[in-house]
């Protein structure tokens, strides 16, 4: 046995980066150490000369030298030593007096769940680095305190692997257990709140329909008179003035809230701000309440020149028929029109500069077009010229109403023409448009008590509140001729009663006519309820009456789209995802002597009520609905003013 003395030193030098970032905040470092070996018995020495380089975080400055001095340590010679590094290769050479033991470049190995050699007291290993070891091993005694000497040197490879090994699998487990758990919840989200309806529904197969091909919103407007007691444009742009001045403009209930009315001997003229439809697409819509289509009723005119081909846009009713002229250069519709004096009808009129075709449509439905002709029409050419309302620069004035006349720089669709005419309103309940009304008619709605949530289309409306409600005018004039369809997704969380759809006269949700027209009765059955009889005098009239169909049951927490549809002919119908479930074909309604019936109701949504007292006199229905505030998730109203057919309830439903 043998007494030796050693003395070692331990180096740390900084190297370039070789990493390509150069703000990547791992340093390259040279670690290096030299240990001697002097025995007292004999002549032999020992000197190893560990050199190893490894990219790690910086520990210490570039400018830092470390030097360890050990005490003296005792080495006995024995039989070859045993390996206990089992991931190290050893390999065996000549005995020399100087024995040099290198460590080569370590790089970073993919992450193993077998045991680490980093000691979990070393930084490196707090802050997740792995350095594992790969060391060439040469003369035995002083093979293993090299190695030892080593390790303790770069602070790491003292653990015991079955300690690591334990840690390890623990992280593996902890990771794993987390992941799940995040799953979990995704799933549920997704469950509770499904972005579309084919998330959570099959889809249906559906003959196509235009009822989800819409004009976008506010798209390409160039001009709107709504004519809500003035002849201002929507944008304040093109106001115009009612002539001659000698008479002031009369205003009346109209298809949208008000009406200006034409007696045949006024028009509307915009002469501040000339508007330039020349050489370009357009589209020229409204609703019109026709007192009659003998000769010629002026609608809109812009003149440059009356005697020059396409400098004088003229848009009428000629005879019956729609007639668009650029001036020797005109579209009159085959289809004559037949019209009654108590109905409105929206007229469009669309020129496509792309294809040179002129277009009518009547109600939406197109009755004229140059294109089918392949006729090149136009472009229109006038860049002068005042802007006549209700008469042309011939002199032709128009008779009867005109309501929400809009301007806009596309030639639209044939299936924007059609949902302009037969959309009412449709509110998405999204966020940034959230009491907006998406349709060609911007009838806006208000909110109480409300907040958004996820919906069965990007955003909805929540319903917690006992006066939450959303309240619009965007329902159909009370009339029996008065079609109409309502379309809704719901998402219940109680089905014990509750209102959906709540028509009234007064704001407040009372007066001489209300009643629930969707609800829910006690068991959750959903009931749909129109007036049926009115009697006009009497001790306690004029007094209504109603009548209902019951639908199918609804389910709590579980998205459901409702369509109800009304017609004079087919009567009352209830669609449940796509599917009828009930109707009454021998349905009739609103009386036309009910005086109550002629114009648009408030229609308020989730509520019967607005006011913490509850309205009197509102009619309850057979089969019962109870009325109340309705507790869920309302999302995409629309409110249309026709029967939907069964293909396009589908269509609605697989959006």
């Amino acid at each position: 046995m043998s007494k030796e003395t050693r003395h070692q030193t331990f180096k740390v030098v900084k190297l370039p980066s070789l990493h390509p970032d150069s703000n990547h905040q791992s340093q390259h470092r040279h670690y290096e150490h030299n240990t001697h070996i002097s025995s007292r018995d004999d002549d032999d020495a020992y000197e190893t000369k560990s050199i190893s380089s490894i990219s790690t975080r910086s520990l210490v400055s570039s400018e830092d030298s470390v030097e360890l001095e050990s005490s003296q340590v005792e080495i006995v010679r024995r039989g070859p030593p045993i390996n206990h590094l089992s991931q190290h290769k050893v390999r065996r050479y000549q005995p020399s007096s100087s024995i040099v033991i290198r460590k080569p470049t370590v790089s970073v190995p993919v992450a193993s769940f077998g045991p680490s050699l980093i000691s979990p007291s070393y930084p490196l290993f707090r802050k997740g680095a792995w350095i594992p070891s790969k060391t060439i091993v040469m003369k035995d005694a002083v093979t293993q305190k090299s190695v030892s000497i080593q390790t303790k040197l770069m602070g790491a490879l003292t653990a015991t692997p079955s300690a690591i090994g334990l840690a390890s699998l623990m992280l593996v487990l902890g990771l794993a257990i987390i992941t799940i758990a995040i799953l979990a919840v995704l799933f549920a989200v997704k469950n509770r709140h499904p972005s579309t309806s084919s998330n959570t529904f099959n889809q249906l197969k559906c003959a196509t329909t235009c009822v989800m091909s819409g004009t976008p919103y506010h798209s390409s407007v160039i001009a709107l008179w709504r004519f809500d007691g003035n002849l201002d444009d929507l944008n304040h742009i093109y106001d115009g003035t009612y002539t001659p001045t000698t008479a002031s403009a009369t205003y009346v209930d109209g298809n949208i809230g008000q009406a200006l009315v034409f007696d045949g001997s006024h028009y509307v003229i915009m002469n501040t701000q000339f508007l330039n439809l020349s050489y370009q697409s357009w589209t020229i819509e409204g609703w019109f309440w026709l007192n009659t289509v003998a000769t010629e009723q002026g609608i809109f005119s812009q003149c440059q020149s009356s005697t020059t081909t396409d400098q004088c846009l003229t848009l009428s009713i000629k005879n019956g028929r729609l007639y668009s002229s650029f001036y020797n250069d005109d579209l009159t519709s085959g289809t004559i029109l037949t019209v009654s004096s108590t109905t409105w009808y929206h007229l469009a009129f669309v020129y496509d500069y792309t294809l040179q075709a002129q277009s009518v449509y009547y109600n939406g439905v197109l009755i004229g077009t140059t294109w089918g002709s392949r006729t090149l029409s136009g472009p229109y050419r006038g860049i002068s010229g005042d802007i006549l309302i209700g008469r042309t620069a011939a002199g032709a004035y128009f008779q009867g109403k005109m309501d929400n006349l809009e301007i806009s720089s596309a030639a639209k669709s044939a299936c924007e023409i059609l949902n302009d005419a037969i959309l009412t309103a449709y509110y998405s309940f999204d966020i940034g448009v959230l009491n907006l009304d998406l349709s060609n008619n911007f009838i806006n709605g208000m909110s109480n008590s409300i907040s958004t949530i996820s919906g069965i289309v990007k955003e909805a409306y929540l319903f917690n509140q006992t006066l939450s409600y959303f309240q619009s005018f965007a329902f159909t004039a009370y009339s029996t001729a008065e079609a109409f369809s309502v379309s809704l997704w719901i998402k219940p969380f109680s089905v014990a009663g509750g209102t959906l759809i709540h028509l009234s006269t007064n704001i407040d949700g009372g007066g001489t006519a209300c009643f629930d027209l969707l609800g829910f009765s006690s068991i959750g059955q959903l009931i749909a309820n129109m007036y049926n009889s009115y009697t006009a005098s009497g001790v306690f009239c004029p007094c209504y009456a109603s009548t209902s169909i019951g639908g199918a049951n609804t389910t709590i927490n579980v998205w459901t789209h409702i369509v109800v549809t009304y017609g004079s002919t087919n009567g009352m119908a209830i669609y449940t995802n796509g599917t009828l479930t009930v109707a009454n074909a021998a349905f009739n309604s609103f009386p036309t002597s009910a005086s109550a019936f002629t114009t648009r109701p408030y229609m308020t949504v989730g509520n019967y009520k607005t006011a913490s007292s509850a309205s009197t006199g509102c009619l309850v229905a057979t089969p019962a609905l109870s009325p109340g505030s309705y507790y869920g998730i309302i999302d995409e109203l629309r409110v249309y003013s026709r029967e939907l057919a069964p293909s396009e309830i589908c269509s609605l439903f697989n959006y």
